[in-house]
């Protein structure tokens, strides 16, 4: 029988054994720090698009602009309430009463005027003012004749805001302005008087058919804001 001998622990073929193992672990080490760090490399990148995605800006389309002046525009009023309106305003420019509206006419004429500048953007926001209600108070009778008082009816306004669309197709003639009787209203930039929006009936008074007006008393705070 041959007798093999392995090498005592000390022996040459124990330390190449024990060598090659070492190798082969800084080998495979190496291999998973370079796998490793390939992997953080991949996820900070990938953190990093993220980010830069999460961080731009939200593209929103152009804003629409008057692509000619709009110069001196008749403004325009329709009254679809059931009652007359004294007066309204544009931005604080006069535009005029409104009697209720008909089925051909908003209620009122054209007033002079207002102007918008080519490039202005849309839609122009708008502030409308106007006479929407009455209410009644006394004023005592400063002479020694006649009734000792005068029923007196008092404006009460509202407003709304209202955003004028482009309707002109390149010839602005006209600011048109909608009031309905929910209290909001709409505006327009067109060519000339439109038909009105809501058909509406009315009698020879320019009065709504059937609509008894009646108006409550003021208030003290209404009263108030008369005498300012």
């Amino acid at each position: 029988m041959t007798n093999i001998s392995l090498g005592s622990p000390g022996s040459g073929q124990f330390q190449r054994s024990d060598v090659t193992h070492t190798r082969v672990a800084q080998m495979t080490r190496k291999c998973f720090t370079a796998i490793e760090a390939l992997a953080v490399l991949a996820c900070a990148a990938m953190t990093l698009t993220g980010c830069a995605q999460a961080g731009a800006p939200i593209e929103t389309p152009p804003t629409e602009r008057l692509s000619v002046d709009a110069d001196s525009l008749l403004i325009q009023g329709y009254n679809y309430t059931n009652d007359y309106i004294n007066s309204f305003t544009v931005d604080g420019q006069g535009g005029g009463n409104l009697y209720v509206s008909g089925p051909t006419s908003g209620g009122g004429g054209s007033v002079c005027c207002v102007s918008y500048p080519r490039g202005t953007p849309l839609p122009i926001k708008l502030k409308i003012r106007w006479v929407g209600a009455y209410c009644m108070w006394r004023e005592k009778n400063p002479y020694p004749f006649g009734q000792p008082y005068h029923d007196k009816r008092m404006d009460l306004w509202q407003e709304a805001e209202a955003l004028a669309v482009d309707l002109s197709e390149g010839k602005p003639r006209a600011l048109e302005v909608h009031i309905f009787p929910d209290g909001h209203a709409e505006a327009a930039i067109t060519r000339g008087y439109s038909p009105p929006k809501l058909h509406l009936d009315r009698t020879e008074k320019f009065q709504r058919p059937g609509v008894q007006h009646t108006y409550p008393d003021c208030t003290d705070d209404q009263l108030k804001t008369r005498r300012r």
